[in-house]
């Protein structure tokens, strides 16, 4: 990592992941500088990418599993207010729909 430049040409900015300094040049828009923080970043580490990952597929696999027995009920559910509101029409016919030539 390269040190700071001296100056007011640039601009000092902090990365908020690592806590690195980095100095930007005003006019051109590039990083002149950077200064390591000298603590490492906290979160989750490079060994531990085997057990995230084994939680995130069980996360997901219960959401799919719960996404399914609602789609298995709410069959069950559409079939029987089909039933209910076949049964609340009885035996009367289906009416005609009015259509706008039947005002005339």
């Amino acid at each position: 990592m390269a040190e700071l430049p001296e100056g007011k040409g640039h601009l000092e900015i902090t990365c908020p992941c690592c806590g690195a300094s980095l100095a930007i040049d005003r006019e051109r828009g590039e990083v002149v500088g950077s200064e390591a923080s000298g603590h490492a970043r906290a979160g989750v580490e490079l060994t531990d990418a085997a057990k995230v990952l084994a939680k995130e597929s069980a996360r997901i696999h219960e959401k799919f599993e719960k996404i399914v027995q609602a789609d298995k009920t709410r069959g069950a559910e559409l079939d029987k207010l089909f039933k209910s509101h076949l049964e609340k029409s009885g035996d009367e016919p289906p009416r005609r729909p009015l259509r706008d030539i039947d005002l005339d």
